[in-house]
């Protein structure tokens, strides 16, 4: 067996959305790769996610979402083969925000031509060793887990409900039933510019799970806890599986990386 292939199968992802039981179309979309890169003439393999949110209603949620997780992983394979062809460091945070400002400018493109307001939640990462970087804009999170142990919460909210908890005015419990709890206060596509939040951290003997609020609205954070064991594959199924047991009141959108 060559290193190539340890590699490749030391790193599992799988991404998958399903519409939910109450939503006629579903405004989520997802992706999810590995790609074979180099760095200063080493080469690795790297795992790209994403998950994205729309709003908008009818079809523009569904666009917007498409459009932005499309833009993402395109910018993001793209600067990583620049770098990686130039033999130079790669500077994963930096590709990041690049990436989900290409992605902002699509959306925004298709939004300011509307009536009515069109945007989308996006989170996204990259794998590489041992190492996550994260970067997103929305109320769609990134967790660490150590399946039948911990879970983490690495993303904030951009939500009105997350301002009231850092503000002490309401619970972390009490924002799970708060009326406004669905509002959001950042999204691509609502202005020219964005400013996403990016994050860095290790990942030893641990899942991260990318998700919308379809799963994190439906599901506590134990059962995710116990959900997350055994292959990727069976995981993300199990998990769309218990959020449209419990309801499925929105479309839900998993991905799932192991190394």
């Amino acid at each position: 067996m060559t290193e190539k292939s340890k590699k490749i199968q030391s790193l599992s992802i799988f991404a998958e959305t399903d519409i939910g039981k109450e939503r006629k179309t579903n405004e989520d979309s997802v992706a999810s790769l590995i790609l074979t890169a180099k760095s200063f003439k080493k080469s690795f393999d790297c795992g790209i996610l994403v998950v994205a949110d729309g709003m908008g209603g009818h079809d523009f949620g569904e666009v917007a979402s498409g459009i932005a997780s499309k833009k993402f992983i395109e910018d993001t394979i793209q600067n990583i083969l620049f770098f990686s062809e130039k033999n130079e460091k790669i500077d994963f945070s930096k590709i990041l925000l690049h990436s989900i400002k290409a992605a902002n400018k699509e959306v925004w493109k298709l939004s300011k031509y509307q009536t009515k307001q069109i945007g989308t939640t996006l989170v996204g990462a990259v794998i590489v060793d041992n190492n996550v970087f994260i970067v997103n804009v929305g109320d769609s999170r990134a967790y660490l887990v150590i399946p039948q142990k911990s879970i983490k919460q690495i993303t904030k909210d951009h939500s009105v409900v997350q301002e009231m908890i850092d503000a002490n005015v309401i619970t972390k419990e009490q924002a799970k039933i708060h009326p406004r709890r669905n509002i959001i206060t950042k999204a691509l596509g609502l202005s020219e510019e964005i400013t996403p939040d990016i994050f860095e951290v290790e990942i030893n003997n641990q899942t991260l799970l990318l998700c919308s609020d379809g799963l994190h609205g439906m599901i506590n954070e134990d059962e995710i806890v116990k959900t997350v064991n055994g292959s990727i594959y069976n995981s993300v199924e199990d998990l769309i599986m218990l959020a449209n047991k419990h309801g499925g009141h929105d479309n839900i959108s998993v991905a799932l990386a192991r190394i």
